[in-house]
């Protein structure tokens, strides 16, 4: 069996390391795991371990370190600002962006937003991002910051050259801005929810030099521009490349 676990460095001691929580229920309860199974572990220090389980009991799996290994920045340099979304349309968006390999997610509040920021959804939304690392075979979290106000939002793109708004009333293609980026510069891409942006805010994005585009004719919720234009820009990257 080669599982992936995720594991903070504080569960590391010398030669060996501890799952604990829902990493040993899953792999005791979930996957049936027995002593001896080898398994790959990422850290919270970005080290890949692969490991053989010697102890299992109620609490905790301990395992013997067999191998380090320091992971490479697997990800892009694409940074997502998606605007709050109700239930599962967030889930969704934090599931994909993950598996596509975006680099790290800001949930924001704007003026059309109709979901509620609460500090308890930013747990959710990491179990979410690291079971679809599982899924997909992703060696490094993707970081989920906790959701901000439309202003906050603003102060931290003022960090980006390159930002890209998605907007329904645009006429510019997509197609027209994304060729335009370079791979080597962090990308900021700005998702509205289902009511999309305001005018005034609109306005102030333009003001930091963000280029606003159309997706197409057609209206788009929420978590499908965010995965549409999240898969034009890793394209337009040549990401998608073994």
């Amino acid at each position: 069996m080669s599982r992936r676990f995720f594991v903070d460095k504080e569960n590391i001691d010398k030669n060996f390391v501890v799952l604990t929580g829902k990493e040993h229920f899953h792999f005791t309860k979930v996957l049936r795991g027995q002593i001896e199974d080898e398994l790959t572990l990422t850290t919270s220090a970005n080290e890949e371990l692969c490991v053989k389980v010697v102890k299992i009991t109620k609490e905790k799996t301990i395992c013997e370190i067999l191998s380090k290994t320091k992971i490479e920045d697997e990800q892009s340099n694409i940074f997502v600002f998606q605007a709050l979304m109700k239930g599962e349309h967030m889930d969704y968006a934090i599931q994909k962006c993950t598996e596509l390999g975006v680099k790290e997610i800001t949930p924001f509040q704007s003026e059309f937003v109709v979901a509620k920021m609460d500090s308890n959804k930013l747990d959710r939304f990491k179990r979410i991002s690291q079971e679809a690392c599982k899924q997909s075979g992703r060696a490094t979290i993707m970081q989920i910051n906790q959701a901000c106000s439309f202003d906050k939002m603003l102060e931290k793109l003022k960090d980006f050259s390159q930002i890209v708004v998605a907007y329904e009333k645009e006429t510019l293609s997509a197609k027209e801005v994304i060729e335009k980026l370079d791979k080597n510069q962090q990308t900021a891409l700005v998702i509205g929810s289902e009511g999309g942006f305001s005018g005034a805010e609109i306005e102030k994005l333009k003001n930091l030099g963000a280029k606003t585009i159309s997706l197409g004719k057609n209206i788009l919720r929420g978590e499908t521009a965010c995965l549409a234009l999240v898969s034009a820009v890793m394209m337009h990257f040549d990401y998608w490349r073994k």
